[in-house]
């Protein structure tokens, strides 16, 4: 899928490789006519070079004016409904058609499983349409695989959780992937949930080529309650490894 989106689009009598320019056009039809909001998806098999005959993947579209990190928590809402115990990864993609810092490649039990990013500029020119768009394309064979069509129990947690906001300094370069993945390598098994909240730049503050990362680590022992220790015990192994890997360091 992500090569065939970078593909040269072709006309409407041949085999679809990718289901987004379709969607891109139904979305431009829609912004003609003053249509709002704009919620596009679609399911439908997609066709790719092969040695003898095409390759055929059934593909779930979709063409949103949401903001990427908010699409891109639906895929993993979706995901969660279906079977929470899938293992998802989020990487850097690199798709001519999407800005790269506002996109990712979806790896699901370490297989690439799709994609979610917003147009870049010159892309939403290309498809001439007025407003930001985000598009995602990801594969339905392993979703169906994997799913869990029966409800499953899960208790409600016994302890309170505790939480704590980190403010990170970085170089341009450093992603949120990357930086993400380290914290939940280093969180240990009381780190429950890790939230992206907000990017900041001020070459005057930061240093230029510096941005600042604010996040929130959410952490919960099945044992019994953290206390205040605990959790920064945690947060400081957190911050250590970031400092390590990224040379990321707190804004005072």
């Amino acid at each position: 899928p992500l090569r065939a989106l970078a593909a040269v689009i072709r006309g409407a009598d041949r085999l679809r490789t990718s289901l987004i320019p379709s969607l891109l056009a139904a979305r431009k039809t829609n912004e003609s006519l003053s249509n709002s909001p704009i919620e596009l998806f679609e399911t439908a098999k997609i066709y790719l070079p092969a040695e003898k005959l095409p390759e055929e993947l059934w593909m779930l579209g979709l063409s949103s004016g949401r903001p990427f990190r908010n699409v891109l928590g639906v895929v993993e809402a979706i995901l969660a409904a279906l079977n929470p115990k899938l293992d998802l990864t989020v990487e850097d993609a690199d798709v001519a058609l999407l800005d790269p810092s506002a996109s990712c490649r979806l790896l699901l039990e370490g297989k690439l499983f799709g994609y979610v990013g917003q147009l870049s500029a010159a892309s939403q020119k290309r498809f001439d349409l007025r407003a930001g768009t985000t598009v995602a394309e990801l594969t339905l064979a392993p979703l169906v695989d994997r799913a869990e069509l029966v409800p499953q129990y899960v208790p409600l947690p016994t302890f309170p959780s505790v939480s704590r906001d980190l403010n990170f300094v970085v170089d341009e370069a450093v992603r949120w992937a990357h930086l993400a993945a380290t914290i939940r390598r280093n969180g240990g098994p009381t780190l429950e949930s890790l939230d992206y909240r907000d990017t900041y730049r001020d070459a005057d503050r930061l240093g230029l080529g510096k941005k600042s990362l604010l996040l929130s680590i959410n952490l919960r022992s099945k044992e019994g309650t953290l206390t205040s220790q605990q959790a920064d015990d945690v947060r400081d192994r957190i911050v250590a490894a970031c400092r390590q890997e990224h040379a990321a360091e707190l804004r005072a």
